[in-house]
């Protein structure tokens, strides 16, 4: 999908011009932001730079098609150390067979005057695999672009950071948001009714899973959990149900919490879903508290997955339960 249909990329590949190009470029920003399409305009920018003499739609066809010899992608869910550097006892890899990045890069260009290691979801790469790439990164191969994308920052060693550039794309905000999904036809739905951290394409995968009323569903049950019209267990179950992964699910209760907590500090009222809510009492401190706990639980799931869901709510609700208190 092309990057011309997301205006918040228009500077960005503007601004990024292929003479001045760094050998190594991570691009950060948040799911569904469109990096996926910036880093596709940008492969076939440097694979088509200074081809005067062939067609470039023959070009695009090979890279459209991941059959082009000058590109090299990895697009796992983990990038282990073989993917990088390949051992000859390594097992075969059902997709790469037995080659690697660093051999990738050794070579020469086939038919293009550059080449290009295309890595996408870095920050899921080893620590192994981290370390491997150093020194393609500290000794670049010529004519050789190494583009990475990750979706959380400082997610990497800081000395991969110190070799390469990093491009940030942020999230536009509510107002670009709303003109973008009119353009898209569905100017039925406002940013208004997502997670203000849900980038625009998040917003367009939900409404197109018919999930668009989950956030504002959520917000129900959990009011309806404070003011004691469901039980803990009930509450627990029916949010665990949702067709989200848990940090997504933490996510939501942190959006939630963070919009009380504005409240309050701005001494301003809140509106709509969220009127139920100025009927409550809390300790700006306390929230504030559990916002940090919750974000510690979430950085400690990407290290260990094998958590309990159930326990979780269990503590953590029953802590914003007790914080809360009827006016």
């Amino acid at each position: 999908m092309s990057s011309a249909i997301y205006p918040w990329l228009d500077q960005k590949i503007l601004n990024t011009s292929i003479t001045s190009l760094p050998h190594a470029l991570i691009i950060n920003g948040p799911e569904g932001i469109g990096k996926r399409s910036f880093v596709s305009d940008l492969t076939k920018n440097i694979l088509l730079h200074g081809l005067n003499d062939q067609l470039p739609s023959e070009h695009i066809k090979l890279i459209n098609s991941k059959n082009h010899p000058d590109l090299y992608e990895l697009d796992k869910d983990t990038i282990k150390v073989g993917d990088i550097s390949r051992r000859k006892d390594d097992k075969w890899d059902s997709e790469k067979g037995k080659r690697d990045a660093i051999s990738f890069l050794n070579l020469t260009p086939s038919i293009s005057k550059n080449k290009v290691l295309l890595m996408h979801n870095v920050d899921n790469m080893t620590l192994a695999s981290q370390d491997a790439l150093l020194k393609s990164l500290e000794e670049p191969a010529a004519f050789s672009y190494i583009l990475m994308t990750t979706s959380r920052p400082h997610s990497l060693k800081s000395t991969i950071y110190s070799r390469c550039q990093t491009v940030n794309i942020k999230n536009p905000s509510r107002e670009d948001i709303n003109i973008w999904l009119e353009g898209q036809g569905l100017s039925d739905y406002s940013s208004l009714d997502f997670p203000s951290y849900y980038t625009p394409i998040q917003i367009l995968d939900t409404i197109n899973s018919e999930n668009a009323k989950i956030f504002k569903e959520f917000i129900e049950l959990f009011s309806n959990y404070l003011r004691n019209k469901i039980p803990q267990n009930e509450f627990i179950k029916d949010f665990s149900d949702y067709d989200l992964d848990l940090v997504e699910k933490l996510n939501f209760t942190v959006e939630v919490l963070k919009i009380l907590l504005s409240s309050k500090l701005c001494n301003r009222k809140l509106n709509g879903v969220y009127a139920v809510f100025n009927n409550f009492v809390f300790s700006n401190l306390k929230i504030s508290n559990i916002i940090n706990d919750i974000n510690d639980l979430k950085f400690n799931f990407y290290k260990v997955k094998s958590i309990n869901e159930s326990h979780i709510f269990n503590y953590l609700f029953s802590d914003i339960k007790t914080s809360f208190r009827p006016q």
